[in-house]
């Protein structure tokens, strides 16, 4: 039986953000190079403050990234549907992050 790879951190928010944004009705396939990219960034960013003070807010600044690479409106005026994705954002890289580092 060949041996499968490990997905990464990154391959695994883009899995867990494309099946959320397919329930909802969201069509990411357009963005997903650039949404891929900024996740890789963010995660690695916050990697290096996991712990520290303001990570909480290190977090909210990283998923405004993702959530605006990803075409998607802003928090404060987003539906249920992309309030639903925005949170899949903000759980994932917060403990994507931790796994990083």
């Amino acid at each position: 039986m060949p041996k499968q790879s490990k997905k990464n951190a990154t391959d695994q928010f883009m899995d867990l953000l494309q099946g959320v944004a397919s329930e909802t009705g969201h069509d990411l396939s357009e963005s997903a190079d650039k949404i891929r990219t900024t996740v890789a960034e963010q995660m690695a960013k916050l990697s290096l403050v996991v712990g520290e003070p303001g990570y909480d807010r290190a977090v909210k600044a990283a998923r405004d990234n993702v959530a605006l690479a990803a075409g998607l409106a802003a928090v404060e005026d987003a539906d249920a549907a992309d309030g639903r994705i925005i949170g899949v954002i903000q759980g994932a890289l917060f403990f994507g992050a931790k796994t990083l580092a």
